[in-house]
Order: C-alpha cells, then sequence, then structure tokens
C-alpha cells in the first residue's frame, strides 16, 4: 500500500520553512477555542501549497460549545476548505466532553462545508470510550501513540503498539513526538498517512452539495487555553490526580505529600489552575491550587 510521511505543526514551530523540510504533507494547527488563531499558520500554509506539498488544517478542542468552536475554526479556513484536511484535534481536558461533543464539531463542519472532517486522538482515548457514533458517521481516525520520547531522525514509521478497538483502520498514525528533520533543531510530531496523494484529496474534497448560508461570524467569547510549561512540582499535600482538567473527573490516584510531578502544559479553568502530566500513551492532571493562590498545593 502506498504510503506519505509528514508532519505537524503549530506555534511551536514558527519560524520553521516547513515547505522546505521533507515530507509529503504538513498538517498545520489552525485554531483553539473560540478565540485562538496560531500566529503562524497563514505562513506556514503558504509555504506548504508553494512547495506542492499536501496541506491539513485542524482545530485543538477546548472546554466549551462544539458548534461555536466548529463555526471558529471554519470561519478561519475557508480559503482553504476543498484543498485541505479539516480535523479535529481532540485531547487533553476537552475529552471530558465525551463523544457527543465530538460528533457534534464533526457534524458541524461537514454540513458547513460538505468535507468529512478526521479526528485526532491518543490511542488511550480510542480505546477507553465507545466511539461508535462517530465511526457510523463516517468520520475517520488520525491516532497517536508512542512507545518512548526517544529522538528519531528522519521519518521512521512503525506498526501500532496495540490496537483499535472502534475503527477498522487509521487515515494516519502519529508515532512520535520526537521527530528531527534537517533544518529545524527542535522536535517534532512525526506522522504516516496510509494512502497516496490522490487519496489525501479525498478527504480533502466536498462529499456533497451545501446549501449556501450566512456567513461565518467571529463569535463575541473568550475561552481558557492551554499553554507550554515544563516544570517540575512537589506536592505539599495529597493531592488527586485526574482524567481531566476539573474537579468532576474521574481520580486515577491520590498522590501524597512529597510527591514529584513533572508537567507539560498549565491551564486555568472552573476557577482552578491545572497542570497536565504525560502519561505514556495519555494524560493525567492536577490542579496546583485556586487561581487566586495557584500554588497552594505545590512548591
Amino acid at each position: 500500500m502506498a504510503t506519505l510521511n509528514g508532519f505537524d505543526v503549530a506555534s511551536y514551530q514558527t519560524g520553521m520553512n516547513v515547505g522546505g523540510a521533507a515530507g509529503d504533507f504538513v498538517l498545520i494547527k489552525a485554531t483553539e477555542g473560540t478565540n485562538y488563531t496560531n500566529p503562524a499558520f497563514s505562513g506556514h500554509v503558504k509555504q506548504t501549497l508553494a512547495a506542492s506539498k499536501k496541506l491539513g488544517v485542524y482545530h485543538f478542542a477546548d472546554v466549551g460549545d462544539a458548534t461555536k468552536q466548529a463555526d471558529y475554526f471554519l470561519s478561519k479556513v475557508s480559503s482553504y476548505v476543498g484543498n485541505a484536511m479539516l480535523v479535529l484535534d481532540y485531547e487533553a481536558s476537552a475529552v471530558s466532553q465525551g463523544v457527543n461533543w465530538a460528533k457534534t464539531w464533526l457534524d458541524r463542519v461537514y454540513t458547513k462545508t460538505g468535507v468529512r472532517p478526521v479526528i485526532y486522538m491518543g490511542l488511550a482515548d480510542e480505546n477507553r470510550l465507545d466511539w461508535s457514533p462517530v465511526v457510523n458517521a463516517n468520520y475517520g481516525f488520525w491516532g497517536a501513540q508512542y512507545n518512548n520520547y526517544n529522538q528519531v531522525v528522519g521519518f521512521t514509521p512503525r506498526d501500532l503498539y496495540g490496537s483499535l478497538k472502534h475503527w477498522k483502520t487509521a487515515v494516519m498514525f502519529q508515532y512520535t513526538s520526537a521527530g528531527r528533520l534537517s533544518g529545524w533543531s527542535e522536535d517534532l510530531d512525526f506522522n504516516i498517512f496510509y494512502g497516496d496523494k490522490s487519496a489525501w484529496d479525498k478527504y480533502a474534497k466536498s462529499t456533497k452539495t451545501v446549501t449556501a448560508s450566512k456567513p461565518v461570524l467571529k463569535p463575541n467569547t473568550t475561552a481558557p487555553k492551554w499553554v507550554k510549561e515544563n516544570k517540575t512540582y512537589t506536592l505539599k499535600t495529597a493531592v488527586k490526580l485526574r482524567t481531566g482538567a476539573s474537579t468532576s473527573a474521574g481520580v486515577i490516584a491520590v498522590l501524597p505529600a512529597g510527591s514529584t510531578v513533572k508537567t507539560d502544559q498549565a491551564i486555568i479553568t472552573g476557577g482552578y489552575r491545572w497542570v497536565r502530566q504525560p502519561r505514556g500513551n495519555s494524560y493525567a492532571y492536577l490542579a496546583t491550587g485556586p487561581v487566586n493562590n495557584t500554588l497552594e498545593y505545590v512548591k
């Protein structure tokens, strides 16, 4: 079977010439929530198209209204609809909103564009939740699963460790977040697409006639967003490690005082400051304290 190699980028790769790097395609973060647009988005899209690489654009889901987030995404990527694969990045605290939230976003994009978007998530979340409604609606799956964080120089696709539970096959597989390519000195996410360029184009093209509607307007709302934060915290007291950034999320474990936690992102939501801990193929979340005293539980 023919395959394509590529990578995905966000604002962390600002300054990178994605068109000049190796690979057949580039997936570019466009939006997050309802008020954030990746400042490197337009430049990276232009570089990708100028290099005749296949283009994908994605929305990083946040906690909040799915329809508003879909409309915000479309307001920023409308120029590329029909030429780019459209993707929902469904991870972190957003996954706590469940399968129906994701399907609402996917259905909204499909209804407005005629293009069936693809959904991205970690293998653990694909296995954990019942994705039957999304699978039955014929939305493709882009999966992520890392066996380690060792540096990978050049595209070196591998087989999935584990198996899919709901989709029969994956559209793409993100097999490392520590990829390196000539011309860029930082880590990249490497992906393999299972198909050739014509197969990619089928994911980008409309599959139905769309009735014209009023222009998509930018919602006048704000939403919290995750920020990069590589830190190690020592707990002052026992703290619950949860499945999402919410006091109603499930409890994975109770960490005793004196425990250390390494984190990669942070967010302020629901009256608390939360941090994210990478855990193999998934993540765990803990509150550092209320917003008015964000270091109450850690030091």
